[in-house]
């Protein structure tokens, strides 16, 4: 079975801090039903189990999720996490990729992260218009800077279409799933092959964990999205399974997760073990 970095021929250099497992902070982590003492501890938790990748964005709760993690990260080596944001979309979810905006973003990003430099920049889904020379030389100065470590592109398709045309970027953000299509699979094998790191996300579309009592307003939230899913998605499945398939299906490289329970997070954590005791 392969793993997650490296593997399925990718030819990213990875550097020490980039784990397999990346730990998101949004969704609920970004709104008052989670308190940031809770998402402090699963940050700390996630950090000693073994993960230390760390991705936000100044949208997720109007830069809230951003300075809960600056504020969680404060604790913890700098030197030891990789920490990833994005850009594109501001905290009131305008989008805007002039270059002049991309940079206030990342500088008011700096500022909540309590960082000089963030290690990897996603552009948060822009069209191939929207990727401008003078968009394009405002990032690479900003790498050459030392500001970004890493130039990334989230995106799904034409996004990634266009990232992969520029020659720019070295991380991609996408979907990994059981339910790619065989161009999104052919896509994300060849960003690999061309030595794009890929972090997997929407990982677990398809898997169901069903609803829960609703113990604190967070599950509220895991409700919806579980009724919405069983609505339109596939529910087929466990969130175990789908991380196992996301970390070991050769497409992936950095594997994203993310939730407000200890229990769900020690469950991913399990997966990781799993995955090293199986290479």
């Amino acid at each position: 079975m392969e793993t997650g970095q490296g593997s399925g021929g990718s030819l990213f250099e990875f550097p020490p801090n980039l784990g397999p497992f990346a730990f998101g902070i949004s969704g609920p982590h970004a709104t008052p039903f989670v308190p940031q003492k809770t998402t402090s501890a699963l940050i700390h938790a996630a950090f000693q189990g073994g993960i230390a990748t760390f991705d936000t964005a100044p949208s997720y709760g109007g830069g809230e999720a951003e300075r809960r993690l600056g504020q969680a990260l404060g604790q913890i080596d700098r030197d030891k996490v990789f920490v990833c944001t994005k850009a594109g979309v501001s905290e009131d979810k305008t989008r805007e990729f002039s270059a002049d905006a991309i940079i206030r973003s990342l500088d008011r990003s700096l500022e909540r992260l309590q960082c000089e430099y963030v290690d990897a920049l996603f552009l948060h889904g822009p069209g191939a218009s929207e990727l401008t020379d003078d968009l394009v030389q405002a990032l690479c100065a900003e790498k050459k800077s030392g500001r970004i470590r890493y130039l990334g592109m989230a995106g799904r398709g034409q996004e990634i279409d266009a990232a992969l045309a520029l020659g720019v970027f070295d991380l991609l953000m996408a979907p990994v799933n059981a339910g790619l299509s065989t161009e999104e699979i052919q896509r994300l094998m060849a960003a690999r092959q061309a030595g794009h790191g890929i972090f997997g996300i929407e990982v677990l579309a398809g898997a169901s964990a069903g609803l829960r009592w609703p113990r604190s307003k967070a599950d509220l939230w895991y409700n919806a999205r579980a009724l919405y899913r069983h609505k339109f998605g596939n529910p087929t499945g466990s969130a175990q399974k789908a991380l196992f398939y996301a970390l070991n299906g050769g497409l992936a490289d950095v594997v994203m997760v993310s939730t407000t329970r200890p229990k769900h997070l020690k469950d991913a954590l399990d997966v990781l073990d799993e995955t090293a005791r199986a290479t």
